[in-house]
């Protein structure tokens, strides 16, 4: 078993680098006896699995359509759930050349509907999560890239209704999940889901509902890392689209990000801080005016905690480069203003952190230098009282 990963190793290595040269008659062989590996039901260890699907990925570089046809083929086997390899090889099929999958999108996913009562919990059903959450993240790859690509005009609307059926039946049926990994799988496909049919003005308010679902997955999932990777994606998705934010979302995403920051008894990493942070980047392009108010009011009516990730928060917006941000720097100084006086040591330092970011964005407006002044003029107040107190 181990000679075998390693000649589908090296295979691998050659296919990537193959022009197209081998003949149908090789493809097919390869193709049989790699497939035969991926779906053997024993005999076969996983590591060898994984390796011919990474061969079949490696050969449709130059064969794509023969890879494809195979794949396409265990799918429409009449009353069976294909083996999780070739659930698997899918989403990698589209992670790696989403846009040449997108003629494939309507039958893939019309074959994955007719198994979806089939399949409970365990492995299947985060194999299906992942070729739902990379084929869909390969349709709005498509829509980023569609004045470019030989399509026709109407297949942005095919497409989102080609995924509807599917994001239904997942929110009806496994946004219940209990395993923790059936939770983050079903999370990830959702949120895909989600950045396809936000594009669609009938399906835009079921996608909203679910954004609200997202947010409350902070309080169910061990690793929130996860939520709010997929939160990030949904926001860069709104980017693209159109639409206006329902009342109230600004808040519940503030809200729930702001939580994060401040959660003292399970304090993100370094690296999700930084994503968090983007999170309210992102908003605050589509909701300039509800962000920054939000912030604001953390800074002088909440804890400690509270007001020092505020601060993080505003520094993020002070050092963004949108247009929407910066046209919001004022407000966002002035906030800063309200805790210049503040003594507790951690809110100092975050003050300090602001003024860095402030000035490292290359703001060259005279406030803002007249607020560097400023706050460090309260520090100097405010410090020499203490040393009289002393």
């Amino acid at each position: 078993q181990g000679d075998r990963v390693e000649t589908y190793r090296e295979l691998e290595s050659v296919l990537q680098g193959d022009d197209g040269c081998l003949t149908s008659g090789v493809v097919n062989r390869l193709i049989a006896e790699v497939s035969s590996d991926m779906r053997a039901a024993q005999g076969v260890t996983d590591d060898v699995k994984t390796a011919a699907s990474d061969v079949l990925v490696a050969l449709a570089r130059s064969h794509f359509h023969f890879v494809m046809s195979e794949l396409q083929s265990h799918l429409k086997v009449m009353g069976k759930v294909p083996d999780e390899t070739v659930l698997l090889t899918l989403g990698k099929m589209a992670r790696s050349y989403a846009l040449w999958c997108i003629p494939f999108v309507g039958m893939t996913l019309l074959a994955l509907r007719t198994m979806l009562s089939r399949v409970g919990s365990g492995r299947i059903l985060r194999a299906i999560c992942s070729v739902l959450e990379q084929w869909s993240k390969g349709v709005n790859t498509y829509f980023r890239n569609r004045e470019q690509r030989p399509f026709p005009r109407n297949r942005k609307a095919q497409l989102c209704e080609d995924i509807y059926p599917v994001f239904r039946y997942v929110v009806v049926n496994w946004l219940g999940c209990e395993e923790e990994e059936d939770k983050q799988a079903v999370l990830g496909a959702v949120a895909a889901m989600m950045g396809v049919l936000l594009h669609a003005e009938q399906h835009r308010e079921h996608a909203w509902e679910q954004l609200l679902w997202l947010l409350h997955q902070y309080q169910e999932v061990r690793d929130t890392s996860r939520v709010t990777k997929s939160l990030t994606y949904v926001l860069e998705t709104l980017e693209g689209v159109q639409t206006p934010t329902p009342q109230g979302m600004a808040l519940a995403i503030s809200t729930a990000v702001h939580r994060q920051l401040s959660d003292v008894t399970n304090e993100p990493g370094r690296a999700h801080k930084a994503v968090l942070s983007r999170c309210i980047i992102l908003q605050a392009q589509m909701c300039p005016e509800e962000t920054v108010m939000f912030l604001h009011s953390q800074l002088n009516g909440g804890s400690e905690v509270g007001c020092v990730a505020a601060l993080g928060l505003l520094g993020a917006l002070a050092h963004s480069d949108a247009p929407a941000t910066r046209e919001k720097l004022p407000q966002v100084v002035e906030a800063v203003r309200s805790v210049c006086n503040d003594p507790s040591a951690p809110v100092r330092r975050a003050v300090l952190e602001f003024i860095r970011e402030l000035l490292s964005s290359g703001s060259q407006s005279c406030w803002a230098w007249d607020v560097v002044g400023h706050i460090f003029n309260e520090f100097s107040r405010t410090s020499g009282r203490l040393v009289r107190a002393e």
